[in-house]
């Protein structure tokens, strides 16, 4: 393995046999003639993935996918019955909430536990005790049988012990999605600082905005097969239209709003900026988008948008057959991929509209950019059928336009929001706090 690969895989295939009846495996096994009476499964194949130290890396895929399998072979609880893997350091896993944890155990004693299984000594984990009770404060729970746990205390002290032992990698897999929001944010914010110290994250996740967040490159797995391997933003953004494909299935466009846009009818000829956009995976025949465009007050089309200022996004768009109930929208998206806020006229006014043969219609959204953070935002535009409950979504195009926005605020959060501030003061003999013991 070369020096800058924490994880080499190569053609990594595993096999599993299914038989129709028990009796079938003892059958095959004392075969005189070699007959098979099971039928091959394959929970992976031919599998090829690096990754580089330090470098987080997210896979992907729907429920049976292979992701666990993939993990549990990385870390040497499962072996492959095919291709190479090879791991250079240290692993932490959080497989499984409580893997490695003793149900009769305190959470003390699991914690000395694990870090004997990591290969630290009782002296060395005893510098790492006080760390690992802060982060997964848990309180005089620490005491008590892990059995008696619930699953957020189950994944605090998990992950408290996964992060404090100095891993070379750091597998997660959904271990995080049982903790309350708070806990949540703790350890994102941990990652952040493991990402800083050198560690390698692999990280298995079904909610792909914590994946678009993390990850810079990203494994898609679908039915044990290797789907994509690439950059993040591509990877989950096919990843999605795949799955907006699959929402479609059985799915019929349901009855209009509260009404329909009316459209007007301008005189003379227009011309639109040509459209461009960065990838797509689900494209409707019946229609085409011609183009997509920012427009500011004074009427020029622009990339560049200021904080709180009126702005129009432009949709045009030509129909090849007659269409009705139709939302078109937008979504606008820091570079990670993270929504940062999306308008639809469906959402917004509760109105759909009619697309006609031999027509061409330019949605036009009136707004005020709100006061956002400073950067470069990409910006998402999708034609759907139906209502915002219950629609079929006909075209994803990613990436229309590439926004720069200017905010001379203080820019500490995605989004600033306005307020009105007031202040009072009082003596603190006219003041009780509920709860409070009178004297």
């Amino acid at each position: 393995m070369m020096a800058d690969r924490m994880v080499s895989i190569t053609n990594l295939t595993k096999e599993y046999r299914l038989y129709e009846r028990p009796g079938d495996r003892v059958k095959e096994v004392f075969s005189m003639t070699g007959k098979k009476y099971g039928r091959p499964f394959y929970a992976l194949q031919g599998i090829n993935m690096d990754v580089k130290a330090g470098e987080t890396v997210g896979i992907i895929g729907t429920n049976g996918a292979g992701k666990s399998t993939l993990l549990k072979i990385i870390t040497g609880v499962l072996s492959p019955t095919g291709g190479k893997v090879a791991v250079n350091g240290k692993i932490a896993a959080l497989l499984e909430l409580g893997a490695g944890f003793h149900p009769e155990y305190t959470g003390l004693q699991n914690i000395y536990l694990n870090g004997r299984i990591m290969g630290y000594s009782r002296r060395q984990m005893d510098d790492k005790v006080q760390g690992i009770l802060d982060f997964a404060d848990i309180g005089d729970f620490i005491s008590q049988p892990v059995k008696t746990y619930s699953s957020g205390m189950f994944a605090r002290l998990a992950f408290s012990v996964a992060v404090s032992v100095e891993p070379d990698l750091l597998i997660v897999d959904e271990a995080l999605s049982v903790g309350d929001l708070f806990f949540q944010n703790k350890c994102f914010r941990k990652f952040e600082e493991l990402k800083s110290k050198g560690v390698t994250i692999l990280f298995v996740s079904h909610d792909i905005g914590s994946v678009r967040q993390m990850c810079s490159r990203v494994l898609w797995l679908e039915q044990g097969a290797q789907k994509q391997f690439g950059p993040c933003g591509l990877v989950c953004d096919r990843y999605m239209d795949e799955k907006r494909k699959r929402m479609n299935e059985g799915t019929a466009a349901a009855g209009s709003g509260s009404g329909s846009l009316l459209p007007q009818q301008p005189e003379g000829k227009r011309t639109f900026p040509a459209l461009r956009y960065r990838s797509s995976d689900l494209v409707s025949e019946s229609f085409r988008f011609l183009s997509c465009f920012v427009r500011e007050a004074g009427g020029n089309i622009t990339t560049e948008m200021y904080v709180e200022r009126e702005y129009e996004f432009h949709m045009v768009i030509e129909f090849y057959e007659d269409m009705d109930r139709l939302i078109g929208g937008f979504v606008f998206e820091n570079r990670k991929g993270l929504p940062i806020y999306d308008i639809n006229n469906y959402m917004n006014q509760g109105q759909t509209w009619q697309g006609r043969k031999g027509q061409v219609s330019q949605l036009v959204f009136r707004y005020r950019l709100p006061k956002i953070m400073k950067g470069t935002y990409l910006v998402s535009a999708a034609l759907a059928q139906g209502t915002q409950e219950n629609h079929k979504m006909l075209t994803w195009l990613h990436g229309v336009l590439e926004i720069t926005v200017y905010n001379d605020g203080y820019n500490s959060s995605y989004i600033e929001i306005p307020s009105k501030i007031s202040l009072r003061q009082f003596e603190r003999s006219q003041i009780r706090i509920a709860g409070e013991d009178e004297t």
